[in-house]
């Protein structure tokens, strides 16, 4: 562990201005939506809103993602990525503070997909952002520690969001979670979101790609190569939209916890994430990259199947805890693993295609889940998420392993210095 926090020290003391302000944008803007999403799914619920309409709406943010994800990442080519962070930051606080306002089956449905395109433009803009600004030695840390941060954020905001839903409980309603209490909580984390701008300001570059480069990027990828690259994590995108948008529901109702206990269990999660994205650099370095997704993912099986049957909280929570760091320590991995297979110059298309394919799959997934939890509970979900990740990781097996015995870890296509 010592020689893991050393490597990260040296790490970030190298990382560019640009790579160092993405990484305070990212913290803020996490922090401001984790503190929102805690609450949201229990708000929609509180309205007196069904499951089903539930998985609706949280269907449609990652299907509008996955429309304008390619489109967007041909338009916003001939613009700087701070205008790109800028618009996306401004669409979020747009959407988080309609949702939280209006109650309305059509406004809530509206603003879901303001949301959607806000996540749209910050998926497109943020990995190709942090390509060109680290080297190739840098990369890997950069990704990781980005995912970390992330996670760290959202860490402390369920935790923030628990007790501001307390408080806010306390004091409008005699300690009952009602809809007021909830929608109070919402509009600070849209005040705090504004907070995000300030670095995304601070991210200086020229345009990544002149005009009309987009297009052609995307037209020189080859679908066949680049769908193989994508699919082990569609797959598991689709596993992952049964059960995770859910997370706070499958808690709530399963063991009937108090709003501060919710948010503290919750934050467990992204704390878990964050450890995990600081470990799998080590285990790339020791396996390499495709051993190590391999490793993560597998091992994450047994513990998703004792969170969704073990009816027990600590060995739910504590199972929840381990899966969520072992799963999402390849997440990194996969984004570097991802953008090797593609020249610098299709960097911005391939991570449209992965993005939308993502919110596709996820998407679907959602809003399957919400009409299975009517008729099977929680049960027919966790078994679907365990198939997909068993066979996203097979697939792994199959196709990528001899990747690792070809060349050494941290050897890519790309080849451009940071700007």
């Amino acid at each position: 562990m010592r020689d893991i926090i050393k490597n990260y020290i040296a790490g970030f003391r190298a990382f560019s201005g640009n790579a160092r302000n993405f990484l305070l944008l990212t913290f803020l803007m996490s922090f401001a939506q984790s503190i929102f999403g805690l609450v949201f799914n229990l708000y929609i619920l509180k309205l007196g809103y069904t499951r089903d309409f539930l998985g609706t709406l949280g269907s449609i943010p990652s299907l509008t993602v996955a429309a304008l994800a390619i489109p967007l990442a041909v338009f916003c080519s001939a613009f700087p990525a701070r205008k790109s962070l800028l618009a996306s930051l401004a669409l979020s606080f747009a959407a988080m503070a309609g949702m939280a306002l209006f109650t309305g089956r059509a406004p809530l449905m509206l603003f879901s997909l303001v949301s959607g395109a806000a996540g749209a433009l910050f998926a497109i803009t943020a990995m190709p952002l942090m390509a060109r600004s680290s080297t190739e030695k840098e990369r890997q840390h950069l990704f990781s520690f980005q995912f970390a941060v992330s996670m760290t954020a959202a860490f402390a905001g369920n935790l923030v969001s628990g007790w501001a839903t307390g408080f806010w409980a306390s004091a409008f309603s005699a300690g009952d979670e009602s809809a007021l209490a909830y929608r109070a909580t919402m509009l600070v984390a849209c005040g705090l979101l504004l907070a995000a701008g300030l670095p995304a300001l601070k991210i200086k570059e020229e345009p990544a790609a002149a005009a009309g480069a987009g297009g052609a990027a995307l037209s020189g990828i080859a679908l066949g190569p680049a769908l193989l690259v994508l699919a082990p994590q569609l797959i598991i995108a689709f596993g992952a939209g049964m059960i995770m948008p859910y997370l706070n529901i499958f808690f709530k109702s399963g063991f009937d916890l108090h709003i501060s206990s919710l948010g503290f269990f919750m934050s467990l999660m992204p704390l878990a994430m964050a450890a995990g994205g600081l470990v799998g650099p080590w285990l790339v370095t020791r396996i390499g990259r495709v051993r190590a997704m391999i490793t993560f993912q597998s091992l994450s099986i047994p513990f998703l199947a004792t969170m969704g049957f073990s009816g027990l909280l600590l060995p739910t929570v504590l199972a929840a805890f381990t899966r969520t760091l072992l799963m999402n320590a390849s997440w990194p991995v996969y984004s570097v693993f991802m953008l090797s297979h593609f020249p610098a110059p299709q960097h911005q298309a391939a991570s449209a295609l992965y993005t939308a394919g993502w919110n596709l799959a996820n998407a679907a997934s959602a809003r399957l889940s919400g009409r299975l939890q009517m008729d099977f509970g929680f049960t027919l979900p966790f078994l679907i998420t365990i198939t997909c990740y068993a066979a996203a990781t097979l697939l792994l097996s199959r196709r990528f392993l001899k990747e690792d015995n070809k060349k050494p870890v941290g050897q890519t296509a790309i080849k451009e210095e940071p700007e």
